[in-house]
Formats: structure tokens, C-alpha cells, sequence
């Protein structure tokens, strides 16, 4: 924790600076010019800019200097720096979108379109702007709409919340729950890895929040500590510790490429990907936790493909290492494929062997031997929770949050808004998770259901029949044409060809590096 402050007061005082002088150059702002654009941004009421200005008038030493009024402002609340530092550059206009107002910019270079804004009942939250330059692509717009319309399905205390898509004055944006913390990746940084309890808790409130995900259909397929956000995050000068937070997920269903500027995020966008509700950066996510079968086939890959990417990071932070520790995308793709991790005991001697035993069933190379959902991830983590830590603590009752939830409702979007009508939701009809002290009873008890085990990543059978009515004859169904299984040998060339096509590539790439440098 006091390595990180240092950083954190550096980068408020290089906010300041900034909203101060924008673009690095001074900007000879007159104090009568700062007036009008202020009142022309409808920011402040007529009445009540008036009455601040008169005041100041009465208090300053230096009354028409409007970089000292706007610090004014400032320090009363009544502006942010971010509105005070577009004031001063003699921008009046675009403070507003649709019935929010805009507080501070979010995103920073390529990510700029993200932004803190108050809606006029006063809950913040947070406005992703898709740049103007994707809104004449009708196909990226057809991603953002139906994308859009999974997001605000999704209603979890693990999962942030995605509120509304709206447009106004030709922008479309998306407001999303503002969250206030840090991400696990930046603890992880900090800290290296957590005690058991710690890492346990985070990873069982991640999976509940996926479970939620499952249930509408949907898979991430960029699971990393990155998207796990934490809030509230550490505080200065109390204990660094996790078990106050709650985890949130981030980034599902709509891509980051989505919002860059030049739309790509580092990626070709191409017909297919687009139409696929996907790019090639969104899909194949992050090397280092990703599933063997998603590298080969991400559009088929499941939600076992999730469960084994929070298995990495089980794995990160019971040892503050990766399972495959590669230095190169193509060492850590062989090491997902093919390689064996170091056992996580041999690493962390004091994790208990049962949840060493989750942890291999999560990152099981083959998708069957994993577990089939979240919920039965979740329910093999609770003997190693804490007693008292098994859930987040309760967000306490915001009022401005109930007013904004009202004006959602009596102001929700028309079906014919997005172009089509809504299908019904596909909901899976699981029952809810069992609470953990439900779960705890049952372990005691040692209850093992009776009759055959059901295999659970097999469809559920439809209800049962009645032997007293005829059975229908099934149709003939043609039998599949034999699959002539790879031999040895075969699989062996299969493996040595990848393989040295890989290292082939790291050649090329050092030479590049090497004729560049």
C-alpha cells in the first residue's frame, strides 16, 4: 500500500495540472469570456451563477482572473476540474447527453469515449460514447444494439451493471454502473498472492457473478484479474485486505475494440467477426487464462472454457504465478495445450490438497473432466471459506439509485428501438445456489444422492412419461458415417508440425526485433 500512494498523488497532481492547462499551453481565458461559456454550457442555473459571481467579485484580490475563479468553482464542488479545464479552453458546448451530465473523462488515449457522468437525479455512473466514426458502419451499429440489449439482462451484485443505451445530438452511448476500486489485477501486483480465505472468497463471489451470466445464455471468454474489479478497493491506512470488497465482472459481451477510435482495439474488424458479435481480440481473449479449446474454436467454446480461466486465477493467487508462466503468447499457448503446471502445494505448501483438488478440475485440459457449471465450482470452494466471509457485504440502500431505477423504468426503451422484437429469455431454470451454511450441512452430513450420477454436462431430460400411455415409434435415425481416429504416429507429426511452426515464428519475430533495434 505505501508503494502505491506515491503514484496515486502523482497522478492527481498531473490531473490538475492538466485540467489547469489543457494541452500543456496556457489559455489566455478572460474572466467576462469564462462567464459566457459557463453560462452557455448550462452547467450552473442563471440564478445561481449570478449569485457566485458577485460573490467572488466581493472576495477575490485578483476578481478577473479566471483561471483562479474557475479553481474557485472548483474547490466549492460547484465545477470538476475536467469541466473547469474545456471551460477555460472556450469549450461551452457538449456538457450534456440526453439527461446526464458529463463530470470527467474515464478513458484515456485510445479508450477515450469513457466517461463519469451524473444523471439528473443524481446517481453517477459511467457513459461508454461509441465514436462517430463506427455509427456509419451498419453492421458495428447491429453489434452495439443487440450486444447492448444482452448487457442490461444481466442484474448481479458480482456482474456490473449495464443500465441503458441511449443517443442524443448523434452519439450512442451505453451507461454502466460507476464503480469506485481497483481492479485484481493491481492487487495481485501489489501483494503477490493472498492468503487462502482471501483468494478463495474473491474466486467463489466471481463464479456466483458467472453463474448469473450462464443462466442468460451468455459466456465471457476474457476472464482475467484485469476484468475483475473489487470495490471498494484498499484505503490508505487501513489493512490491505480484500475481504471487504466486492468483486465485480467487467467488459461482457461488448468489446473493448468496440469503443476504440479507430474501432479495431489492435484488430482487423472484418464482416464476419462483426456479424459474429465479436472481434478477434474480444473472442480469443488473454493467452495467459485461456482454455485450451478456446484457442482452437473460441465460437464453440462454453462456459467450462470460463470456469477454467477463473481456475488461472485461483491458481495466480494462491501462488503469484501464472499456471504457465511463458514470456511469449506462443509459450503460453503450447503450455495451455500441452504443458503440466507445477502443483499448486509445491508452490503454496499451506493450501489444503482439497482445493488443490479444485483446482485441477478447473483447469482440466479436457472441457468434460472440468466442472460442468460455476455453481458446482462455487459449491467445492465453500469448506475452504472463512466463516463470516462467504458473501459480500450488503451495498447499503442508496436513494438516488432508487429514483434512477423509477426514471429507468417509466422511461425504459421501446422493443422497436433496437430494430427488432425482443425473444423471449432463454433463462436456464437452475435452482438458485444453495446458501453456504445449506452447503456446509450437507458436506457434514456427507449426502450422496441415490441412483446413478447424472452426467451434468448432458442436456436435461424433458419430464417424465407416463408408462401408461403408448409409446410412439422412433424414427429411423441414419447412422453417422465412422470417424477414423488419428493414429499415434499421426497425432505425434500433428504436434511436432505446430510445434515447430511456433518456434519458427519466435525466429522470425527476434529477427524482426533484431533488424528494428
Amino acid at each position: 500500500m505505501a508503494a502505491a500512494q506515491p503514484r496515486m498523488a502523482r497522478g492527481r497532481r498531473a490531473r490538475q495540472r492538466d485540467a489547469v492547462s489543457p494541452g500543456g499551453a496556457p489559455m489566455q481565458t478572460t474572466f467576462d469570456t469564462f462567464c459566457q461559456s459557463l453560462e452557455r454550457s448550462r452547467l450552473v442555473p442563471v440564478e445561481e451563477l449570478n449569485g457566485l459571481r458577485q460573490r467572488w467579485l466581493q472576495e477575490a484580490t485578483d476578481a478577473s482572473n479566471a483561471r483562479q475563479f474557475a479553481r474557485w468553482l472548483v474547490a466549492r464542488q460547484t465545477l470538476t476540474e475536467y469541466q473547469a479545464s474545456l471551460l477555460l479552453s472556450g469549450y461551452a458546448n457538449h456538457f450534456h447527453l440526453g439527461p446526464y451530465q458529463i463530470l470527467d473523462r474515464i478513458g484515456r488515449g485510445r479508450m477515450a469515449g469513457v466517461y463519469k457522468a451524473k444523471h439528473h437525479s443524481g446517481q453517477v455512473v459511467a457513459i461508454k460514447v461509441l465514436p462517430p466514426s463506427q455509427v456509419a458502419n451498419p453492421q458495428v451499429m447491429g453489434r452495439f444494439r443487440r450486444e447492448a440489449r444482452l448487457a442490461r439482462r444481466l442484474k448481479h451484485p458480482n456482474v456490473v451493471r449495464t443500465f441503458q443505451r441511449g443517443e442524443a445530438d448523434g452519439l450512442h452511448y451505453l451507461v454502466m454502473e460507476h464503480l469506485e476500486g481497483e481492479t485484481f489485477d493491481d492487487v495481485l501486483a501489489r501483494r503477490g498472492k493472498l492468503p487462502v480465505p482471501e483468494a478463495v472468497r474473491v474466486v467463489y463471489q466471481v463464479l456466483q457473478g458467472l453463474q448469473h451470466i450462464h443462466e442468460r445464455d451468455m459466456v465471457h471468454r476474457d476472464l482475467k484479474p484485469a476484468n475483475l474489479m473489487l470495490v471498494p478497493g484498499a484505503e490508505a491506512g487501513e489493512p490491505d485486505s480484500t475481504l471487504r470488497s466486492t468483486v465485480k465482472i467487467l467488459d461482457i459481451g461488448l468489446g473493448r475494440a468496440l469503443f476504440c477510435e479507430d474501432g479495431t482495439g489492435g484488430e482487423e474488424v472484418t464482416q464476419e467477426s462483426v456479424l459474429n458479435l465479436t472481434v478477434k481480440g474480444d473472442v480469443l481473449g488473454t493467452p495467459a487464462y485461456q482454455a485450451p479449446e478456446q484457442a482452437n474454436d473460441a465460437h464453440s467454446a462454453d462456459i467450462r472454457a470460463d470456469i477454467y480461466s477463473v481456475g488461472c486465477i485461483l491458481y495466480q493467487a494462491l501462488t503469484g504465478q501464472l499456471p504457465y508462466p511463458g514470456k511469449t503468447a506462443a509459450s503460453q499457448f503450447i503450455g495451455h495445450q500441452m504443458g503440466n503446471y507445477k502443483p499448486v502445494r509445491a508452490l503454496t505448501p499451506e493450501v489444503p490438497e482439497g482445493l488443490q483438488a479444485v483446482v485441477d478440475r478447473m483447469l482440466a485440459k479436457d472441457p468434460a473432466q472440468r466442472f460442468a457449471t460455476p455453481e458446482q465450482a462455487a459449491a467445492a470452494l465453500v469448506p475452504y471459506l472463512a466463516r463470516g466471509a462467504e458473501a459480500a457485504p450488503a451495498a447499503p440502500t442508496d436513494p438516488q439509485m432508487n429514483l434512477y431505477l423509477n426514471w429507468l423504468d417509466q422511461n425504459a426503451e421501446d422493443s422497436e428501438a433496437d430494430g427488432a422484437t425482443p425473444k423471449p429469455s432463454r433463462a436456464r431454470k437452475t435452482a438458485p445456489m444453495l446458501p453456504v451454511a445449506e452447503v456446509r450441512r450437507q458436506l457434514q452430513q456427507e449426502l450422496v444422492p441415490s441412483g446413478p450420477a447424472s452426467n451434468p454436462a448432458m442436456p436435461r431430460s424433458g419430464p417424465a412419461s407416463n408408462p401408461s400411455l403408448p409409446r410412439p415409434a422412433p424414427a429411423p435415425v441414419p447412422a453417422p458415417p465412422p470417424v477414423q481416429p488419428l493414429t499415434r504416429p499421426e497425432a505425434l507429426l500433428y504436434v511436432a508440425l505446430g510445434a515447430g511452426l511456433v518456434l519458427v515464428l519466435e525466429a522470425i519475430g527476434w529477427l524482426v526485433y533484431r533488424w528494428l533495434h
